[in-house]
């Protein structure tokens, strides 16, 4: 907590409400955030986090996606965290068929994720603090499995959700001082086999970053000042066989290692990053299946304190 902080909590400290609005106010937003990941996005309690994103993806075959997550986060407690991911997108996709390629799309909403992360054990020292927490929650099946074009259903790179509910479960950690930062996740995705429409293959994910601290080079002994953060990532995601119409497929699954790059922005109240991705490594066995070329990441994040209904009740 800064001297700035620590002068307004001594302030504040007569007045209840805001007294309990002061970890959501005064909490260190210095840190940068895993532009790639999300579990392991730090948040006080009675704080609420919205981040918008915007993700473009261009691979072979004439392929090109674009997702617009929106990602919510409240602090319940200073140990319990409670996720949600509502997604938008689309793509395009070059086919090829006996009368020469074919141009197909879809889009709409995709699969709702929710999930709460319970911190096990935070180590809190003046300049740094440690964290690692399991998470347990589902991906419900508000997207679509079985969407169909002119030549029939369209591929799983075209298709907005898994039509059945995913359990979903991980563990994260992540490491922070004034200066640089750490953090990681390991996380699975079971997707069980739809009777109908294209199903995916159940999904593992190690993700990591590390950041930099690059402006200011020394920060301020008071006030919050907008840092710019150099952030590296790297994902790998290992998928099983997929199925259509409950039969598996012999070109699915596979393995794919990623490298990311982005520079963020933040603030007290908000955060901006931008940033690209590159695949390093892909390993996805049979033919015709969709390689990454690049990607790139935009997202803005908003942090406020949320309504305090439960120690206005707790009082009442």
């Amino acid at each position: 907590m800064s001297k700035n902080c620590a002068r307004t909590s001594r302030l504040l400290r007569p007045n209840r409400l805001l007294w309990y609005l002061l970890p959501a106010i005064c909490s260190s937003r210095l840190a940068a955030s895993p532009a790639t990941f999300v579990t392991a996005l730090p948040v006080a309690t009675d704080q609420l986090l919205v981040r918008f994103n915007f993700q473009p993806i261009f691979g072979t075959s004439g392929f090109t996606g674009l997702q617009f997550p929106v990602n919510i986060a409240y602090g319940f407690s200073p140990k319990l965290a409670l996720f949600t991911t509502a997604n938008e997108g689309a793509g395009w996709l070059t086919q090829a068929a006996p009368a020469g390629p074919m141009n197909a799309s879809a889009g709409g909403a995709g699969d709702l994720l929710f999930f709460a992360r319970y911190t096990l054990l935070r180590i809190d020292k003046p300049k740094s603090t440690l964290r690692i927490a399991p998470l347990v929650g589902a991906f419900f099946p508000t997207g679509d499995n079985a969407l169909h074009g002119q030549t029939g259903l369209l591929p799983g790179s075209l298709q907005t959700g898994s039509g059945t509910v995913d359990p979903y479960m991980g563990v994260t950690m992540g490491y922070n001082n004034s200066r640089w930062g750490l953090a990681a996740d390991t996380t699975y995705r079971h997707n069980p086999v739809a009777n109908q429409g294209v199903s995916p293959g159940s999904e593992l994910r190690i993700d990591a970053q590390f950041e930099l601290r690059v402006i200011p080079m020394h920060l301020p002994e008071e006030g919050n000042p907008k840092v710019l953060w150099l952030s590296i990532e790297t994902n790998y995601v290992q998928d099983l066989t997929s199925g259509i119409n409950g039969v598996p497929v012999a070109s699915s699954g596979g393995k794919a290692l990623k490298q990311d790059v982005i520079l963020e922005w933040t603030t007290l109240h908000w955060q901006l990053g931008v940033g690209g991705q590159v695949p390093f490594m892909q390993d996805l066995p049979g033919v015709g299946r969709i390689r990454e070329h690049s990607g790139a990441f935009v997202f803005f994040e908003y942090y406020l304190a949320a309504p305090q209904w439960r120690h206005r009740r707790g009082r009442s």
